[in-house]
Order: structure tokens, then sequence, then C-alpha cells
């Protein structure tokens, strides 16, 4: 895995964010090489980034307040480069500082600000045929509209979800979403989902896996057909799931030979898998 120095100051924006954000960019960076290194020589046009919830490129993690790469910067600044970095954020001080740290790096970058559910079309309109990306989709909360997802499909990308099942799901849908057909459960999750009748019948205990199988039968309609899962929790408390989607079982093997080797040294083995 290539490796960063710490981020520096650099008098731009920089957001507060919990300290498992860095388990998340541990996982992204071991994957972007992998990926990279092994898919450049093969017969692609080209190797894409998407990241349509990519925040101000570097954070200050809450507790230990050390700062840490945010996603777009991992990407820019892996050893062997993407060709086109694809990058969304919502939040404009978050966009001009993104915009002016990725220029620095990737100036032919595509950088928009918007709603990335809104944006998503002239993202891809961008990308070239016969190209191959790789799209980290990690939104703060269930903010990717599956309608996204769908527009996605229709290229060729392996997907990094960040799935927020105890983050979200789970602490909002009695008091938030139940009641309301329009919800970001509901956009998230897609339309025929009928995740009301399912978890209210569920264990509470088995809610968290129950809202995941039914999110990947989701995500199989639209030609994914390898799933690869990392669970994130803070003291011992889970928080969200990182679901690696592709149509490819080279990829699957990328990923789970990148994600057995923990941020913390410990690895981790699936023998059903290998």
């Amino acid at each position: 895995m290539f490796e960063l120095p710490t981020p520096q100051d650099d008098g731009l924006y920089i957001p507060s964010v919990g300290e498992w954000s860095r388990d998340k960019h541990y996982f992204l960076m071991r994957y972007i090489d992998a990926f990279v290194t092994a898919m450049k020589n093969k017969q692609w046009a080209g190797l894409h980034y998407i990241d349509i919830f990519a925040g101000a490129g570097i954070e200050r993690l809450e507790d230990s307040k050390e700062l840490d790469w945010g996603s777009p910067l991992i990407a820019a600044k892996a050893p062997h480069s993407f060709d086109k970095l694809h990058l969304c954020e919502k939040n404009k001080q978050a966009y001009d500082a993104l915009n002016t740290r990725i220029r620095r790096i990737k100036p032919d970058s595509q950088v928009l600000h918007g709603d990335a559910n809104e944006k998503i079309q002239e993202i891809l309109e961008d990308i070239p045929d016969r190209t191959l990306s790789l799209a980290f989709l990690d939104p703060y909360g269930l903010h990717l509209a599956f309608d996204t997802l769908r527009a996605l499909a229709k290229r060729r990308a392996d997907l990094i979800i960040f799935f927020p099942d105890h983050l979200d799901a789970l602490r909002n849908w009695e008091h938030n979403y139940l009641d309301n057909p329009d919800s970001n459960l509901d956009r998230y999750l897609g339309k025929g989902s009928d995740w009301r009748s399912i978890i209210n019948k569920t264990p509470q205990a088995r809610r968290a896996e129950v809202l995941r199988e039914l999110y990947v039968k989701q995500v199989r309609t639209l030609g994914y057909t390898q799933f690869e899962y990392e669970r994130i929790s803070t003291k011992n408390r889970p928080l969200y799931v990182l679901i690696f989607c592709s149509r490819s079982e080279l990829a699957a093997k990328l990923w789970r030979g990148t994600s057995q080797t923990k941020l913390d040294g410990q690895r981790t083995f699936d023998f059903d898998k290998s």
C-alpha cells in the first residue's frame, strides 16, 4: 500500500469528522493501490475515479484533532494515477477548499458544486466509453439516491458504498422514516424495497443484517454480482458497513486481499472466499 505524509493545515477549510473516518479511508487507499496497479495495463480506454460526496479533501479527526486525507486527495495522490477524477460536493465551503486543493495536484479534474444526485448525469457525460471507474460513494447519511446508483450502473464502475445502518437507518427509521413514503431511507433503498413490512417483523438484533441484505438485493437488479463487506465500529459499537460491489470476480478478489489487513495491523481470513 502506498503511504502519504500527514497533511498540513494549508489555511483552507477543514471539517471535523469522527475518528472512524480514518478506517474507511484506510480501506479505500489499499483498494485504490491494488485497483490501479492491476488494471492500468488492461484493455481499458482509461481508469477514472468518481467521488460524489467528496468533502474538502482534508479532515480533522474530532477526538485526536489530527489531520487526515479525505478520499479525493487520496485518489489524486495515488502513485499509479487515475486518468481523471470526477468529484462533487454540495457544501460550498468544502467545495471551494476541495477545488483549490485538487487543482494543485490534478488540474484536469472535474469538480462540481451541488447535489450529487442531481449532478450524476453531468459526471457520467464526462466519462468516455470503454473506461473502467471506481466510485467511492460516501454520504454523511442516507443521502445517496438509488436512482443515482441506477445511473452509475450504466457505466462499468466498481462501487464502494457507505451504508449507514446504525448511524442513520436504524437510529431514525421509526421516528423519521416510517410514516414518510418519500423518506431518505426510501430513496436510498429504491422503489419496491418494502422495508417497512420487513423491518417490523425482524428481531432488533438482526435488523442491520436484514437491511444490508435488502439493499444488496436491490443493487443486484442493476447487474452487480460480487459483494464484499467491511463493518466499521468504534469502541465495539457498530456504526456502518462499507459495501463493495462489482461485476468482476477479480475485483472482488482484490478487495478481499486488501481488506484482510486492518488499520490496527490485525489480519482476518475468510477461508470460504479464498
